[in-house]
């Protein structure tokens, strides 16, 4: 019986532990995740991207991203069209970090601030320090059942949620939601 209920215990304390986090932990986590794929020389690239999927699915707020990149088109979506995005959205995300993570050359992140408004909205400031520069790069996240998530970065003043939504508007307007989806999906059956 004392074994059944270790058991319970270990499975059900990594979710606590989640919860619990601060937004500077969660990103302090998804960063170390990151990192760990990045450096992992025995990984190919389609682990490497398998590993960044699971890694965005357990920080990034994947709803609350594709929200703010359709803006008004989101509320116009049917239900379909709406987690068809989403998994497009993550595709696209995986698709974008990869190029970044064949970059990756050793370098080290420094926290250097934490904002909370609100008790949902939060901003983690981080730099980059790189051979020969500092990248400044903001991590936005939302807290939704009492677990924070990503949901936008800010890197040099550049917002990815922002360029998303800029590069999609042309296709929203013409084609709404779905003709978006469709393109995404060419786009990402290419690679």
């Amino acid at each position: 019986m004392k074994s059944i209920i270790a058991l319970i215990i270990m499975l059900v304390m990594p979710s606590v532990a989640l919860a619990a986090q601060g937004p500077t932990e969660r990103v302090k986590l998804g960063v170390s995740d990151i990192i760990s794929i990045a450096s992992d020389s025995a990984l190919s690239v389609e682990q490497k991207k398998q590993s960044l999927s699971d890694v965005i699915e357990k920080h990034v707020d994947i709803q609350a991203s594709a929200q703010r990149v359709l803006g008004k088109y989101w509320r116009e979506a049917s239900d379909s069209e709406k987690r068809q995005f989403m998994v497009l959205l993550k595709g696209v995300l995986v698709d974008t970090y990869i190029v970044l993570l064949e970059k990756y050359d050793n370098e080290t992140v420094a926290y250097t601030g934490e904002t909370i408004k609100k008790k949902v909205y939060a901003t983690v400031d981080t730099d980059i320090h790189t051979k020969d520069n500092i990248i400044p790069v903001s991590y936005q996240l939302y807290q939704r059942n009492d677990e924070w998530k990503i949901y936008d970065f800010v890197a040099e003043g550049l917002s990815m949620i922002r360029t998303f939504s800029k590069d999609y508007q042309s296709t929203l307007k013409k084609s709404g939601v779905s003709g978006l989806n469709e393109a995404l999906a060419a786009k990402l059956a290419q690679k």
